[in-house]
């Protein structure tokens, strides 16, 4: 019934068992310092237990000021490769490919409740709205930028060393990379601002040193906003546009999400992200600007649906998030013809969200799982 999904499929030198995908979702099990912890190598084997073909972790970040929330893994210098290592081998024992997604959070780093007792850097220094108040970053200077570059290289080569299959760059949501594209985020004058080439620059930079780090063998991919959805801001032509420009620098495989963590919570875009199938479209238009992979997600995790994308558009795979947080299962349970038995989160009071800072949980897990804090092993 599930062939497509079920289907083997190539991207780079990697092979993927079947064209489901762990996307990108933080749950932030952590500690304190970003440490990986064995809560988090047991959320993200159990996914890979459930049958999918990759899993994506969530956003690692490349260096301690470019991390956003308070229990945010990330992966800077040798002391973490222990914890990396355990998630790796974790995943892979699995069956499944790991990815380990790498971020700069750029303007949205935090803790937010001490936003301005640090450096903040953006491309530009614009104020935009936190909770509760108005906050304005550092303009990054171009030193500061080629650091940053060097982190993204570093933490990618650190991955790799520690076992995992490739790393995909968070270039959406409007942290760091995604700054650096929009026109309403990055008013700069120099070689990094100014024109749409301009602001492609960092992008690039970023691609090409990682590429470099972690050779022609491993996976590189890129978590690409598809249209910021605001005037005057990054649109789905922009995205188009860099998309060849990623795969052309180096990418494997691309997976468009729209939006930022500002335009999402405004006007028509408010709770976009449960309509189905909402940037099924802009997954679409990039593909055809592509020859590299691109993965759909966003609201895909009816079974008929997922199946129907495969069969009616080039799109590769397809990306799920919520839907493996609810249910690690819904691969194998898909895949065995047991769809009915997946169990589906509503999401009517967004449990997953809101316990982000802390450590995410989802409300339909069995109680014992619910109680310990994780979705792990029994």
């Amino acid at each position: 019934m599930y062939d497509l999904l079920s289907s083997p499929l190539t991207i780079g030198r990697k092979t993927l068992r079947n064209r489901i995908v762990h996307a990108p979702m933080s749950v932030c099990y952590a500690d304190d310092a970003g440490t990986i912890t064995d809560a988090m190598v047991q959320h993200y084997a159990r996914r890979a237990a459930g049958g999918v073909g990759m899993v994506i972790t969530e956003n690692v970040a490349v260096s301690p000021t470019g991390r956003q929330m308070p229990r945010q893994p990330g992966l800077w210098d040798e002391e973490g490769l222990p914890g990396a290592r355990a998630l790796a081998s974790g995943i892979k024992a699995h069956g499944a490919l790991a990815v380990m997604q790498i971020v700069h959070a750029g303007r949205y780093g935090g803790p937010w409740d001490q936003y301005e007792m640090a450096r903040r850097v953006a491309p530009s220094a614009i104020p935009f709205p936190l909770p509760g108040k108005t906050v304005t970053p550092q303009e990054i200077t171009e030193d500061e930028i080629q650091e940053v570059v060097a982190c993204f290289a570093r933490t990618a080569r650190l991955a790799i060393d520690a076992g995992f299959d490739g790393v995909e760059l968070h270039a959406a949501g409007g942290l760091l990379i995604s700054q650096f594209l929009s026109p309403r985020m990055n008013t700069r004058n120099d070689r990094y601002g100014g024109s749409h080439e301009n602001r492609c620059r960092f992008a690039v930079e970023v691609t090409r040193a990682v590429r470099k780090a972690i050779g022609q063998g491993a996976l590189l991919g890129a978590h690409l906003m598809a249209d910021e959805l605001i005037e005057g801001g990054f649109t789905l032509a922009h995205a188009v546009q860099v998309g060849k420009l990623l795969q052309d620098n180096g990418c494997d495989f691309l997976m468009p999400v729209v939006g930022t963590f500002e335009t999402l919570r405004n006007g028509p875009q408010v709770g976009i992200n449960k309509r189905p199938l909402f940037q099924l479209q802009h997954a679409i238009d990039i593909k055809r600007g592509v020859e590299i992979p691109v993965i759909a997600n966003g609201g895909l995790g009816c079974p008929h649906t997922a199946e129907s994308i495969l069969a009616t558009t080039d799109l590769a795979a397809i990306g799920l998030a919520r839907p493996l947080f609810a249910d690690p299962d819904w691969a194998n349970k898909v895949l065995s013809g047991q769809a009915a038995q997946v169990q589906i989160c509503p999401c009517d009071t967004n449990a997953c969200l809101r316990s982000q800072l802390t450590g995410g949980f989802c409300e339909i897990w069995p109680e014992h799982q619910k109680a310990r804090g994780y979705y792990g092993f029994d």
